[in-house]
């Protein structure tokens, strides 16, 4: 079986039409058509949205694994959306998906009654830095997609990152009093996350480790203890 026989079989299986699957991905029915004939292969970016909508491995899909077939789709262990083997963070929560690794931090909007526009000139803002890797903020957000963001809070905006990158979004908003930080958990609801103690950012930033001494440093310490306690034995 190909590749193009493959999505052909995992399309209708999920019962969607050449059309309905286009639709999903962004793509005509004719890219479609041309996949599942062999005529052109998808992108790798396909590939892995192909094998979060229809419930397939990649390995499967790719490489033709049959024993992979029937086995469950893989699954985000944080908030559980399908996955692809080809996603290094999930789509949903972006959590890391290449075993684990230090835990980041979470930028959450705060669920508060938002009589002007600010808020949604912050979401936009953020949209466009480039710091997050997983949705709502992974694409840019206009007027009316921000809005709707900000409708939905209390909502989780990102998870997984750096201090930077937290330090960097704490310093593009306009009202950062509106927005939580907080180091990741295993907990997905905002509106538990909501009452969790946040950080500040700045805070963060400023509060780093500390440089180790050098080899010199430490014998200019020791000289200087010495000589500082030979001064203190010439008066006694």
């Amino acid at each position: 079986m190909t590749l193009g026989e493959r999505i052909a079989l995992a399309r209708k299986q999920a019962g969607l039409s050449q059309e309905q699957l286009g639709d999903k991905l962004g793509v005509s029915r004719q890219a479609v058509s041309k996949w599942e004939s062999d005529q052109t292969n998808p992108d790798v970016a396909y590939v892995a949205q192909m094998c979060r909508l229809l419930g397939v491995s990649s390995d499967w899909l790719l490489l033709g694994e049959e024993s992979a077939q029937g086995s469950a789709p893989e699954r985000c262990p944080g908030c559980q959306t399908i996955v692809s083997g080809l996603d290094q963070f999930c789509p949903s929560c972006g959590r890391s998906l290449r075993g684990e690794r230090p835990k980041g931090y979470t930028v959450l909007l705060k669920n508060r009654p938002y009589t002007d526009n600010s808020v949604q000139s912050d979401l936009v803002r953020l949209s466009k830095s480039g710091i997050f890797r997983a949705p709502p903020l992974s694409r840019e957000l206009d007027y009316r997609g921000a809005e709707e963001l900000a409708n939905s809070a209390p909502v989780v905006l990102g998870t997984g990152l750096t201090k930077e990158e937290v330090y960097h979004a704490w310093d593009a908003l306009g009202y950062p009093t509106r927005f939580l930080f907080l180091q990741d958990t295993d907990e997905t609801d905002p509106r538990i996350l909501e009452g969790y103690p946040g950080i500040d950012p700045n805070n963060l930033i400023l509060s780093g480790p500390k440089e180790p001494m050098t080899f010199g440093m430490t014998v200019l310490a020791v000289v200087v203890g010495i000589v500082a306690g030979v001064l203190i034995l010439s008066f006694l």
